[in-house]
């Protein structure tokens, strides 16, 4: 009986502790396994998403379709990121290769973020609300928004779009790299039958050029998460 009891305060602890619940901002990609089932007017994209930080949190990167508004959920996809259930540690840094089905159009990296109330505006970050046992306090969160110049990828009717691999470092940035060439062996067999889109736009500053290291909740800048 004691530890049924010692168990629920542990449950009340933690929703105590918890941050203050927001609506997810953007819009989540529906996930495909095959050629086939893309709807008609959209088209594939293969991307991963990494991250150098310990993600206590899902990570969304978010990205724009051209023509809509950043304030506008159905014009902004969100691609998130999240730690394994059973992982011990940072398992983040592995590749996670997925591919979705998108809407034409062409796409541009407009933020990351995790818990943020809404997309963050260029160089803005989220502080969120966290109840704490001495009251509720704001904490900074991962996050950041880009400007004009940022990665862009387009999506074609019936076509495979590679855009890339986009890690969030320990310097706060989403930045990008190849998609290594032997992590795409079952995407190139399951969507064989799909035209090859154009390669992904990468201005040279988002360009990943530092090895990577797992880390725990600490960034370059000694902000702690």
């Amino acid at each position: 009986m004691r530890s049924i009891y010692l168990k629920c305060l542990l449950a009340l602890l933690g929703a105590h502790l918890a941050s203050v619940a927001y609506a997810d901002p953007g819009t989540p990609p529906q996930r495909v396994s095959r050629d086939d089932a893309l709807a008609e007017g959209r088209g594939a994209v293969v991307i991963s998403i990494r991250s150098e930080l310990y993600l206590d949190e899902p990570l969304d990167v978010f990205f724009l379709r051209e023509g809509g508004e950043v304030t506008d959920d159905s014009s902004v996809f969100a691609f998130r990121r999240r730690q394994g259930a059973l992982a011990f540690g940072n398992d983040t840094l592995g590749y996670q290769v997925r591919v979705f089905a998108l809407p034409v159009g062409t796409y541009r990296l407009v933020a990351h973020g995790m818990n943020c109330p809404k997309v963050p505006a260029e160089d803005e970050r989220c502080l969120v609300e966290r109840r704490g046992l001495n009251g509720t306090q704001e904490v900074s969160r991962p996050s950041r928004g880009y400007g004009a110049i940022a990665p862009t990828f387009e999506v074609r009717p019936d076509a495979l779009t590679y855009a890339g691999d986009y890690v969030l470092t320990a310097r706060n940035t989403i930045e990008w790299s190849q998609i290594p060439y032997e992590k795409l062996d079952k995407v190139r067999r399951r969507f064989a039958d799909l035209e090859a889109g154009p390669a992904p736009v990468i201005p040279g500053e988002y360009r990943l050029r530092y090895g990577l290291n797992a880390r725990s909740y600490n960034d370059d800048a000694g902000r702690r998460y």
